[in-house]
């Protein structure tokens, strides 16, 4: 890693754009409305251990623009740390893609100029056009996540390969799962043979209440920082975590096998997006662009081995990465996974539900 990120270092790239903003119509010095003229920082709100800090400081190296960051755990904190804020806070939102249809309906977000994304081209052609922003309008994919069941065989022996499996009374105490109501809320739903993981009727929320309190007693953690290192200190054998970290996790005990659930699989994608209101815009879709870079998407990629949407990185990957079934999930995994849909004021009954049982 420390090779890729000095011969990374080394490559040349076009230094930040600073323009200066001048008064007028039609002028065409004129800078992105919303920027600040000469302005040489980013301000970015994303998941913890998600954009390594030797990319953040590559990017310091090639541009002079300093990248400040603000993290969550959850998608409930990001959206709470985005709408308490001050307006202007954060430049860029790097967050599950069915938040930025709320996003969108509060006017908090920037219409992509593409010309300005000359590396949107290197998103493969299906990570695009999906459910919430179907023209991409205001997001760039990022990477995708999937759930997986990961279980330390050293420690269990049962064969666990479905979220009912995770429902044995001997399990009490012994799991970590991810902190995220709506994602463990679709595969709680899947678990009980629900249609729609969006659904929030009483009977699909009763189902999933249900569900919930069986599993509830055996959850020792809800993580939504770094689960894996519970797996890997012993102090967790069995996790409902992301594949990523499932993967870092087996990668430090080999003991740790990792599963798809039988009844649905759990294949969330996170998005890139600029607020409307960036004080720092131009420096926003430099940074965006920066990313979207093959060679760099692949250094995010071998540090934090999510699913990468980025076909450029690929050159870049070793076999290790792009014939693990956790970071190239198989077609059928694929098929029969779901995607979370914005579901307006619904998701507050999910948010109230998962409020409640945690206690």
């Amino acid at each position: 890693m420390k090779r890729r990120m000095k011969k990374i270092m080394t490559v040349a790239v076009t230094a930040a754009m600073a323009i200066s903003m001048l008064a007028g119509c039609g002028s065409s010095d004129e800078k992105s409305e919303g920027s600040n003229a000469g302005s040489k920082e980013v301000n970015v709100i994303c998941w913890t251990e998600y954009l390594p800090q030797e990319v953040l400081d590559s990017f310091e190296e090639k541009t002079g623009i300093t990248v400040n960051m603000t993290t969550y755990t959850s998608p409930d904190d990001m959206l709470a740390k985005v709408q308490t804020s001050k307006e202007g806070t954060y430049d860029v939102i790097i967050g599950p893609e069915n938040y930025m249809p709320i996003f969108s309906k509060l006017s908090l977000l920037e219409e992509l100029d593409r010309e300005k994304l000359p590396n949107f081209g290197n998103i493969a052609e299906q990570y695009l056009g999906r459910e919430n922003d179907p023209e991409n309008t205001y997001s760039v994919p990022y990477m995708f996540a999937s759930a997986v069941i990961a279980v330390n065989t050293d420690v269990i022996t049962d064969e666990i390969t479905s979220y009912a499996d995770l429902l044995k009374p001997d399990y009490k105490d012994k799991i970590v799962v991810i902190e995220d109501s709506r994602a463990m809320y679709a595969m709680a739903a899947m678990a009980q043979g629900c249609d729609d993981v969006n659904d929030t009727s009483d009977e699909t929320l009763a189902s999933v209440e249900s569900y919930w309190k069986e599993l509830f007693p055996n959850i020792h953690a809800f993580d939504g920082d770094s689960p894996k290192t519970l797996m890997i200190n012993g102090e967790c054998p069995i996790g409902l975590i992301y594949g990523a970290e499932a993967l870092l996790a087996q990668q430090e005990v080999p003991s740790i096998k990792c599963f798809y659930p039988e009844e649905g699989v759990y294949l969330g994608s996170d998005s890139m997006m600029i607020t409307g209101a960036a004080k720092n815009k131009d420096n926003a879709y430099e940074l965006i662009n920066y990313i979207l870079d093959g060679e760099i998407s692949a250094s995010i990629s071998e540090i934090f081995p999510y699913v990468n949407p980025n076909k450029a990185a690929l050159e870049y990957l070793s076999e290790d990465y792009t014939k693990n079934e956790l970071t190239n999930p198989p077609e059928d995994v694929v098929g029969r996974s779901c995607t979370l849909m914005d579901i307006g004021d619904e998701a507050s009954k999910i948010v109230d539900l998962w409020t409640r049982l945690k206690g």
